[in-house]
C-alpha cells in the first residue's frame, strides 16, 4: 500500500514547510531578492492551493475551490494564518490517503491534467513538485536571513 507511504512523506515534508515558514521573520516572508521571482510566501501558498486541489478537491471531495492566480498575488496573509492553512491541509492528506484504495490509486488521476497519469503516479508529481519549491523555500529563506 503506498498510500502510507505517500501519506508518511507528504506529512513529513508538510511539517518541513511549516518549520520552514516559522523561521522565515515575518518581515522576510513576501520577500525574495535578485534573480527570484516568488517569495517565500507566495511558494507556500501555492503550494497549499495545489495540493488542495489536486488531492484535497479531487480524490477528497473537499469542495475547495482554487484560485491559482490569488495564489501567486497575495502577499500580505500573516505567518500565523499561512501556517494554519499548511495544518489544516495536512490533517485533509492524512484523511484522503486512510480512505485512498489500492484499486483506485491504478485508476487514471480523476481530473483533467496535461499528461496521462494513474492516480499513483500523478501522486508522485505532486510529491515531487512539493520537494521542489519546499527547496526553493529553503534555499531562499536561508539567503535572506544571510543579507
Amino acid at each position: 500500500m503506498i498510500q502510507q507511504d505517500l501519506k508518511n512523506l507528504f506529512h513529513r515534508d508538510l511539517n518541513r514547510l511549516v518549520e520552514n515558514i516559522e523561521a522565515t521573520p515575518e518581515e522576510q516572508l513576501w520577500q525574495a531578492t535578485d534573480g527570484v521571482t516568488n517569495s517565500c510566501g507566495v511558494l507556500a501558498q501555492h503550494l497549499v492551493g495545489n495540493l488542495n486541489h489536486y488531492i484535497g478537491a479531487a480524490l477528497g471531495n473537499t469542495g475547495y475551490k482554487r484560485d491559482r492566480e490569488r495564489e501567486f498575488k497575495t502577499a500580505n496573509t500573516p505567518k500565523v494564518d499561512l501556517i494554519e492553512d499548511i495544518k489544516e491541509l495536512q490533517q485533509s492528506l492524512n484523511e484522503i490517503f486512510d480512505h485512498l484504495q489500492d484499486s483506485e490509486m491504478e485508476e487514471d488521476f480523476p481530473v483533467d491534467i496535461p499528461f496521462e497519469f494513474t492516480t499513483q503516479g500523478f501522486l508522485l508529481h505532486l510529491y515531487g513538485h512539493l520537494n521542489y519549491h519546499l527547496g526553493q523555500i529553503n534555499y531562499l529563506r536561508r539567503l535572506l536571513a544571510s543579507k
